[in-house]
């Protein structure tokens, strides 16, 4: 596993089995690695399991898998775990390729707009993310032009009924009520998001938050504040720490503080901890109180 180069995230949908078919023709076997996280959702997701094992197995590409044991089914705890998974299998030292498409970053961007006021989530997904090594080869080609792929290919797949349950999730609701709306005023609506995020991504500050983050040590973190775009360097910010999974709330509680607060301030979120002096901002996590106070003090 040690040699594995490229990481592909597989569901069974078509959108990664067309992904694994076009890495597969690109990248030599042996460099592939085959990850599968099995959410339990469904009765059929041990079968899938199966199949996808003896698949890739007569296709001599290496195969891992993990399964989800426990009750909590919401998006954001299953992608946790799942990324936890990916690291697992190599994901620091390789490089992950995932099978979002054009449609799913629309689905973010709907579920975006509806919770945060922010174009850095509007534009949400890259379709390649250099600092965590994800690269995203479908984001251009839309599900419906993946599914035609796939039958012209004669590529295996299967498709998840409960996408089509309302209840299930939000991101089903958009998919399956509010999309057909787009598509009666315009059948080819996807294709216009598209350019839209092409455009903004040009406009957008392009700031690489490591140029002003400085390690020091394995969960100590110095910050030195820029003179303009701040807001938009702390959100960038909260992305690097995006495991934390921040509430919208405390991102601008934070921000706040950050603006306005002329020299001294301390602020704690689960076990990240952020300390303002002056023009720097120091960041420590998974650290115990008292040993905080005592970098306090060295400070």
């Amino acid at each position: 596993m040690n040699n594995v180069k490229k990481i592909i995230w597989l569901s069974w949908g078509p959108d990664s089995m067309y992904l694994e078919n076009i890495i597969e023709k690109q990248f030599w076997k042996e460099n592939i690695l085959i990850a599968h996280f099995n959410h339990k959702f469904r009765k059929e997701s041990n079968n899938e399991e199966k199949f996808l094992k003896n698949y890739f197995k007569k296709k001599w590409i290496q195969f891992v898998s993990e399964s989800y044991n426990w009750n909590d089914f919401r998006e954001s705890t299953l992608r946790k775990y799942r990324y936890d998974f990916f690291k697992k299998v190599g994901w620091w030292k390789n490089h992950l390729y995932l099978w979002h498409n054009l449609t799913d970053r629309i689905e973010t961007t709907i579920l975006n707009i509806s919770r945060w006021t922010w174009l850095k989530w509007f534009l949400n997904m890259k379709e390649i993310d250099k600092k965590n090594k994800i690269i995203r080869p479908l984001l251009n080609l839309s599900k419906k032009e993946i599914q035609k792929l796939c039958d012209k290919n004669n590529i295996p797949y299967f498709i998840d009924k409960t996408n089509f349950d309302n209840n299930i999730s939000k991101r089903n609701l958009i998919r399956n009520e509010i999309f057909p709306l787009f598509e009666q005023l315009w059948w080819d609506f996807v294709k216009n998001f598209n350019t839209i995020y092409q455009q903004i991504e040009t406009i957008l500050p392009n700031f690489n938050i490591e140029k002003y983050l400085i390690k020091l040590n394995d969960n100590f973190y110095k910050l030195i504040l820029p003179n303009k775009n701040l807001d938009y360097f702390v959100r960038e910010l909260f992305d690097y720490f995006w495991w934390y999974n921040f509430r919208k709330w405390v991102i601008q509680e934070i921000i706040n503080y950050i603006k306005y607060s002329k020299w001294w301030w301390f602020k704690r979120y689960k076990d990240l901890y952020f300390l303002k002096k002056s023009n720097q901002i120091y960041v420590w996590f998974k650290i115990d109180v008292i040993e905080i106070w005592q970098k306090i003090k060295e400070l």
